[in-house]
């Protein structure tokens, strides 16, 4: 039984035309190599701790440009501490429509 031509290129552009639908869903099942995953179960002591520094570098990073994502608001993650972020996140999320970001970020300034 032989395959004409003409039904191995429907054959081949069907296959290709599955793989370029589906690679996006196959690349975003793929775990990320780097970033704040990567101390995932970590515990440090205190901020003196071995680590730390980079952890809370790319926590910062992190939240930084999840609060630029959901809030339009751009922060240079090198001026705050991660959890300065996260606590300036939180109060991006509670803030009445016609207040300033520059209110809330008063207290956190050094």
């Amino acid at each position: 039984m032989e395959v004409s031509p003409m039904k191995r290129a429907v054959i081949f552009v069907l296959i290709i035309s599955l793989l370029l639908i589906f690679a996006p869903f196959i690349r975003a099942k793929k775990p990320p190599k780097e970033g704040i995953t990567n101390y995932a179960g970590k515990y440090f002591k205190d901020s003196s701790s071995p680590g730390y520094a980079s952890y809370d570098r790319e926590m910062s990073m992190y939240v930084a440009q999840r609060i630029k994502a959901q809030y339009n608001v751009d922060l240079d993650y090198t001026l705050y501490s991660a959890f300065d972020l996260l606590e300036i996140e939180a109060l991006l999320k509670c803030k009445k429509s016609g207040e300033p970001v520059d209110s809330l970020l008063e207290p956190f300034q050094k």
